[in-house]
């Protein structure tokens, strides 16, 4: 009897270990079929009126720039300004020995004073010479009345006439000598005035001056140096507005025009926005790279952004509102354009009409509205009704 009960308790505990087994394996069936949810990063869809133009970068330059040097030759004296000096329009940046230069002027306008005085003593000689010439005129005539009234004698006349004809021939030799040597004259006057003109100029350029407000850029002479006409001796420029030249693609080249406002940033400066503007648009495209240049100004109060730093342009055009979504979020599969957007932890495909592409944005004419979550990356993989594990880009 006892046996009969004990094989009875293990048939049941077979019985029941077996049906343990199935139903265990059975669940564990159902969930490895049901579908696992896939990662994907979503963004809320928003519409906007700013065109996705901006993003380009560029290099921080000044908007006026000079390199500056002596127009003559010469060693510096005096101090040289450092890098980073702030100087005002006319200042005096630096100076050359003038003594050499001071020499040549003064001797040059020795020489003009000298051919000048030549002139006017030529000139007194014959107006000296005109004025004996004419008394000895009124003379005679004054004592021909008198001996056509038998007032004076004949000899009287004739000595008269004598002294009449010696004035004569001297006011005729001056004037003959006057004639010949004013032109000589009057031309090394000339030229003495030129050499004189040309040394003053010469003497001025000992003194380099800023032709603009600005600040040192870069100075490349020290005191006591020699340099030669023309050697650029300092870089100057105008850091109260900066340039920053920026490249577009030819497709791109409508999303930008003169006048358009913009917004500039630099990492160098996060959380700094400068407002600007496109200043020029260039006519003619890069035949190597097929790109414009752009050039974008903007005001740089404080000289916060300093040439060669990196900044960024972005677009503040304004245009009618729209979506714009990254192309990386586009699914084509056949003919169509899909989308996947995400409700309650799972994907939904929607197909959708495109416009415009800028960069790695495009519009969405029809099919995605603002507000909803759309799939940006992982969709590829999707198919409507998935569970998705979503995280925001």
């Amino acid at each position: 009897m006892q046996k009969k009960n004990k094989l009875f308790y293990t048939i049941v505990f077979l019985i029941f270990s077996v049906t343990a087994v199935y139903f265990a394996l059975g669940r564990d069936k159902e969930q490895n079929d049901a579908p696992n949810p896939r990662a994907v990063e979503t963004m809320t869809v928003q519409s906007q009126t700013t065109r996705p133009g901006g993003g380009l970068t560029g290099i921080v330059i000044p908007c006026r720039e000079a390199k500056l040097g002596f127009q003559v030759s010469g060693r510096i004296q005096g101090p040289v300004l450092d890098e980073g000096t702030l100087v005002e329009e006319g200042a005096v940046l630096a100076s050359l020995d003038p003594a050499d230069y001071q020499a040549q002027a003064e001797a040059a306008g020795a020489a003009t004073e000298a051919a000048r005085a030549g002139i006017e003593q030529a000139a007194a000689l014959l107006e000296q010479a005109g004025a004996a010439y004419q008394k000895a005129q009124q003379d005679y005539d004054r004592i021909k009345s008198l001996y056509e009234a038998k007032a004076v004698s004949k000899a009287q006349l004739d000595d008269a006439g004598t002294q009449l004809s010696v004035a004569a021939a001297k006011y005729h030799e001056a004037q003959s000598g006057y004639n010949e040597g004013q032109g000589a004259s009057v031309s090394d006057y000339h030229k003495a005035q030129a050499v004189a003109s040309q040394s003053r100029l010469q003497l001025s350029h000992t003194r380099l001056i800023a032709p603009f407000k600005g600040t040192v850029l870069k100075k490349a002479g020290e005191s006591g140096e020699i340099v030669s006409a023309g050697t650029p001796v300092y870089v100057i420029g105008d850091l109260d507005q900066i340039k920053i030249e920026v490249t577009v693609a030819a497709i791109e080249l409508n999303n930008w025009q003169a006048g358009d406002p913009v917004d500039v940033t630099s990492p160098d400066q996060p959380g700094r926005n400068w407002p600007g503007e496109v200043a020029l648009v260039h006519p003619a495209v890069d035949s190597e790279t097929g790109t414009f240049l752009i050039e974008v100004q903007a005001d740089n109060p404080g000289h916060i952004l300093k040439p060669g730093m990196v900044a960024r342009v972005a677009s503040r055009r304004q245009t009618p509102a729209a979506v714009w979504v990254p192309v990386g979020a586009l699914v084509k599969r056949g003919a169509e354009v899909t989308v996947f957007v995400v409700r309650d932890e799972q994907s939904f495909a929607k197909t959708i009409v495109t416009g415009e592409t800028i960069g790695n944005q495009i519009e969405v004419i029809t099919g995605l509205d603002p507000g909803e979550e759309l799939v940006v990356r992982g969709g590829l993989y999707l198919h409507d009704g998935d569970p998705v594990l979503r995280q925001k880009s």
